[in-house]
Formats: structure tokens, C-alpha cells, sequence
């Protein structure tokens, strides 16, 4: 026959494992809190070299997300480049932008691929091909 010692921490451990299981599957928290910044765009296939870009006014508000060409207009035209919602890629470690939730499961991101483009935030660094 269980004690009732038995009885009350089956229910924890439970309860632990729930917990555990939901952390792992929730995506972190952006590095960046709401605010204004300034970011580089880099070309992809030129990770390597020092083809220069231009300078990209940002807007994050949680995990909203607007790239804007405030400068020059040789790279992208003036104006929203980019808008969607900040997504974790959990199996590329990198943190996309995006519209639809789906693209956080894409099988490829960033680069010159059809995937979802890559913003690194720490290093304020938005890339495309």
C-alpha cells in the first residue's frame, strides 16, 4: 500500500516535467527590449569579403521588428525594407524575421536560400542575399 508520502510527490514530479518539457519547446526572449537601434546590412554570399552595405534604422517593439532605409538608395530603396515578427529558429540558433509562424520550423534560413531571412541581434546585423 503507497504512503502518503508516495502519494504527494508523484504530483510534483509531474508537475516538474510539465514544466521542463514546456520551457525546452519556448523560444527565448529577444536580446534587444523595445527600442530604436541602428543595424548593418550585410550581403550573405559576402560574409567573407568587405563588400560594403548601407546602415539600417531599426525598430523593435517586443517582437515586432521594422528595418527602414533612411540613406542611400543603391542597396534597397528608401523606406520599410522589412516588417514581420522576431522568431527563434531553433535548429540554425539564429533568430529570423518573419510573418508567419510556420517559418520558424523552415528547413533552411537565411544565406541565399528561400528561407526566412536572419537578423543577428547582437551583433545588429541584418542579412540578406
Amino acid at each position: 500500500m503507497p504512503t502518503s508520502a508516495a502519494k504527494t510527490t508523484c504530483p510534483i514530479w509531474s508537475l516538474l516535467l510539465v514544466l521542463a518539457i514546456s520551457t525546452c519547446q519556448s523560444s527565448p526572449e529577444p536580446p534587444l527590449p523595445t527600442g530604436e537601434y541602428v543595424f548593418e546590412h550585410k550581403f550573405a554570399e559576402a560574409e567573407q569579403s568587405s563588400i560594403s552595405s548601407i546602415t539600417l534604422d531599426v525598430q523593435i517593439r517586443g517582437r515586432h521588428m521594422v528595418l527602414i532605409n533612411n540613406g542611400r538608395t543603391d542597396v534597397f530603396p528608401a523606406g520599410i525594407i522589412k516588417e514581420g515578427t522576431l522568431m527563434w529558429h531553433a535548429a540554425s540558433d539564429q533568430w529570423i524575421i518573419a510573418k508567419e509562424p510556420a517559418a520558424a520550423e523552415a528547413s533552411v534560413v537565411g544565406g541565399c536560400s528561400a528561407g526566412p531571412e536572419v537578423v543577428d541581434l547582437e551583433r545588429r546585423i541584418y542579412w540578406t542575399c
